[in-house]
């Protein structure tokens, strides 16, 4: 169990420092647009399809989960092996129905 959980820990901290690094450099390359005179300080940003995008990723990853604990318990296939192709199968579905709901919005 102490394998699990440090792969748990592991997964949050690498999330973490994702999710800082995009946030720190979508700030500095606003700041440098400002500085340079590209768009104005009062402008407003554009609407954000970044938080979109992460909600129906982990959205995915949570039916993903959902579906793997179902076919593992009515069926004799371990949950060690569905949990893995789910995950992934889910996740990139997930992103691809992230990138066409922000290619309409974006039109």
């Amino acid at each position: 169990m102490v394998g699990i959980g440090l792969v748990i820990v592991a997964f949050l901290v690498t999330a973490a420092f994702t999710i800082f690094y995009v946030v720190k450099s979508r700030h500095i390359e606003r700041m440098s647009k400002i500085e340079h005179g590209i768009i104005s300080d009062d402008e407003p940003s554009p609407p954000n399809s970044q938080a979109l995008s992460f909600g129906i990723f982990f959205f995915a990853l949570g039916l993903a989960v959902f579906i793997s604990y179902l076919v593992s318990t009515y069926t004799s296939i371990p949950n060690y092996i569905t949990m893995p192709g789910f995950l992934l199968l889910f996740g990139g579905l997930g992103f691809i129905i992230s990138y066409m709901v922000n290619k309409k919005k974006n039109r």
